[in-house]
């Protein structure tokens, strides 16, 4: 349960982009609940499966959705691809590991979504690997500009929840007031984040994906 891993968050936390949000989700914590990484890898299949995907491999954005495809692509026989933030300095140096087909179609696994730059990030290393990039998975879109970011470069963004939704369900099972709903949903229509058109590569990211 989201309870028990204490994964929602309300206070005053930055964002990679710099914003001061109230509301922060912390998945990194997954790890140490199998059960519950299991129902979330499960999700986010069945949200690729009820969307008619057709993909031959899955990549996770690094770090926090690496777990998640991992699961995903083992209970589902699903050939996976790794992806490095930063190339190591010896032996292949590659930023992809893997079996990698140029010509194939990858599927990004990823967490929470703001901007959309790290699936982004994601997608162009491994376009530059031959691969086809149309479609990404995430487990909650914080309704930032991430879907229509994405979409501005070819990338279709499936969620399996919105925070507006998130926020919903805790205001009904009594674990967030009403007023702190409003402030949320203030904050993210008053803070859509924008990507350039032509990023020119890791150092144009902007916000937390």
């Amino acid at each position: 349960r989201s309870s028990d891993l204490q994964a929602v968050k309300f206070g005053s936390f930055q964002l990679k982009s710099g914003l001061l949000t109230p509301a922060y989700f912390d998945l990194r914590g997954i790890v140490s609940h199998p059960g519950l990484m299991n129902q979330v890898a499960d999700l986010l299949y069945q949200t690729a499966k009820d969307a008619g995907l057709e993909y031959h491999t899955v990549c996770g954005v690094p770090y926090t959705a690496l777990p998640l495809a991992t699961v995903l692509c083992s209970s589902n026989q699903i050939p996976m691809l790794i992806r490095r933030k930063e190339a190591k300095d010896y032996g292949t140096k590659r930023l992809v590991e893997g079996n990698i087909k140029p010509g194939e179609t990858c599927l990004i696994i990823e967490d929470v979504v703001t901007s959309g730059s790290s699936i982004l990030e994601t997608a162009q290393v491994l376009q530059k690997e031959g691969l086809k990039v149309a479609d990404a998975i995430v487990l909650i879109d914080r309704e930032q500009g991430g879907k229509s970011n994405l979409e501005a470069h070819g990338i279709r963004l499936h969620a399996v929840c919105t925070l507006t939704k998130v926020l919903e369900i805790l205001n009904q099972k009594g674990k967030v007031d009403a007023d702190m709903v409003e402030k949320v949903k203030m904050f993210l229509e008053e803070n859509i984040v924008t990507i350039p058109a032509e990023p020119s590569g890791p150092g144009a990211e902007i916000g937390r994906a």
